[in-house]
């Protein structure tokens, strides 16, 4: 069965040191062994998504730059894009504290690279999704029929940022400001995992993966809903590097779907989502 992977980003050397050098993620290097993860060439990594029957794997930039001093991983994106185009779908890490600079960036991204749509983190800019800074990047990804990813459900080991600005209520005033835009929650939106249920439910173009999610309270939730009402809502996301990506193909073999939801879930609510 054919799968496209939402929220992957390969175990090389450069994308993991992105993350064990973020300053965002300096408590969580402390206390968990991820620094110590080997890396792996791009190639070894391209081989085992075959392998799995990944067809796509959708990597999302980051970008915190306005508020902390460490450099953007749109490159890393645009690097796996050119060697591997059929592969991976890239999508632009926006930070809307560099207002018109981060917007034109994001327009190039996509008119010029190729990428497919924008990745933003409100918890990490401190901005809450319905921002005023992020609505021109909303706006202009319904000109260009092109969605953005959200990243929720923070690490645990991250004491200095707030979760307010990921609550699921202001992702649905986006989804109802702006009806035609594909909106994807990740990690099911943990921990408000009910409440962004509820948010896909409400508004026709909003989606979950619940990456992360398996294990932690509310998760057999999301999954009971994912197998019936939000059926045709919920796409399948590793977190790679984080969880390895054949534990959690691994994982979502074991989950009780039938074969039809299955196959929407691996593949084709993904498709509709990135309007392929």
């Amino acid at each position: 069965m054919p799968i496209i992977d939402f929220r992957y980003r390969p175990s090389t050397r450069e994308s993991l040191d992105s993350f064990i050098n973020h300053p965002v993620y300096s408590e969580y290097m402390k206390v968990t062994p991820f620094a110590s993860k080997q890396a792996r060439s791009l190639e070894d990594c391209v081989e085992e998504l075959h392998r799995l029957d990944i067809v796509k794997a959708v990597y999302t930039g980051r970008d915190c730059s306005g508020n902390y001093a460490f450099p953007d991983s749109n490159n890393l994106v645009l690097d796996c894009m050119r060697k591997h185009p059929d592969l991976f779908i890239g999508f632009y890490g926006f930070d809307p504290h560099r207002k018109m600079d981060a917007l034109r960036g994001f327009r190039t991204a996509v008119t010029r690279d190729g990428m497919r749509g924008a990745s933003i983190e409100p918890c990490m800019a401190g901005l809450r999704a319905d921002h005023a800074r992020y609505y021109p990047l909303y706006a202009a990804c319904c000109e260009m029929d092109v969605p953005v990813i959200v990243t929720a459900g923070l690490a645990p080991h991250m004491p200095t940022i707030s979760l307010d600005p990921m609550d699921p209520r202001y992702i649905d005033n986006v989804a109802r400001d702006f009806p035609e835009l594909r909106i994807l929650i990740s990690h099911g939106g943990y921990p408000w995992i009910i409440e962004a249920m509820a948010v896909a439910q409400r508004n026709r173009n909003v989606y979950l993966d619940f990456s992360t999610c398996l294990g932690k309270p509310l998760a057999n939730v999301l999954i009971e809903a994912a197998g019936s009402s939000l059926s045709d809502k919920v796409v399948f996301a590793s977190a790679n590097p984080f969880v390895d990506v054949s534990r959690a193909v691994e994982a979502f073999a074991g989950l009780p779907f039938a074969p039809d939801i299955r196959e929407r879930i691996a593949y084709s609510n993904g498709c509709a989502f990135l309007g392929l």
